[in-house]
């Protein structure tokens, strides 16, 4: 059943080829370690976990977060389809134009601009392309780089925003291949992400499950998988049209006493690919969350 497309079916390092085939789908997922130090690590985790919030809007487990995702204001289920009012792309570029200075704020208390440091990286992996915070034709700028926190298990699915954005005329609709990075900030016990060998294709529609933005378990049966488990600071990366899940975070005894799943901090933001000529005269890696 379905698209088996991974040629490299392990986590590999980062280089330009292996970041080339992930974004088309051809590399299961790249590592980058350590990326950012256990030192800063911690002074983000501080930093941030008083300031977590719930997503306002998730069709599944709950998620906080700490910046913006477009996901909030999207359709995610068939009631979502229903009652979808028309003012939701309006909502979200007014509250993003509310977060232009957070990754400084976030520095300027950390010590580390990771997000800085990796538009930098990916724009000197791959320089014939214009690596750029999506936007808009009209100039209304995405927010990219938002710090969440998923202790729950995901059910299984993908992010395709060919797909799932559909209901308003959005740029990142217009993507030919979609990703993800992951760069993660705390220690957790468990929580890993399972990528399963199956891109989005609109046969899965059979599979989907109308109550959330997932899809049952059959979608995904005789799949191959890799399975990240992730260290504090490392970076990771995988194609989002790929289905994938994240597994619940596990309990530990707080510092204070008692059990608690410690928030699974990451700086995460979707990467696609827009051809030349959508905005910009060269292929256009935008990023947005």
């Amino acid at each position: 059943m379905g698209s088996h497309r991974w040629r490299l079916p392990d986590v590999q390092p980062l280089t330009r080829d292996g970041f080339l085939g992930m974004l088309h789908g051809h590399t299961a997922a790249i590592r980058v370690p350590e990326f950012v130090s256990r030192h800063h690590a911690q002074r983000f985790e501080k930093y941030l976990h008083p300031l977590l919030r719930p997503y306002s809007h998730i069709a599944g487990p709950s998620v906080d977060k700490v910046g913006l995702a477009q996901f909030e204001f999207q359709a995610q289920s068939a009631e979502d389809f229903q009652a979808r009012g028309s003012d939701a792309q309006d909502r979200y570029f007014t509250q993003v134009a509310q977060l232009t200075d957070l990754h400084a704020r976030i520095a300027k208390n950390t010590g580390d601009n990771p997000w800085e440091r990796i538009l930098t990286m990916l724009q000197e992996l791959v320089p014939e392309h214009e690596v750029r915070v999506a936007h808009e034709p009209d100039g209304r700028r995405y927010h990219a780089g938002i710090y969440r926190s998923i202790n729950n298990s995901t059910p299984i699915h993908c992010d395709w925003s060919p797909y799932d954005s559909l209901t308003e005329d959005w740029v990142i609709n217009r993507v030919t291949h979609q990703a993800v990075f992951n760069l993660y900030l705390a220690p957790i016990i468990d929580g890993e992400t399972i990528l399963y060998d199956r891109i989005w294709e609109e046969e899965l529609l059979q599979y989907r499950d109308p109550n959330t933005y997932g899809y049952f378990r059959e979608a995904v049966d005789g799949c191959a998988t890799v399975t990240l488990r992730p260290s504090v600071g490392d970076l990771c990366l995988f194609n989002t049209r790929n289905l994938h899940e994240v597994k619940s975070t596990g309990s530990e005894i707080h510092p204070d006493g008692g059990l608690w799943q410690r928030p699974r901090l990451t700086l995460s933001a979707f990467l696609g690919l827009l051809p030349a000529g959508v905005l910009s005269a060269r292929p256009t890696i935008i990023l947005w969350s």
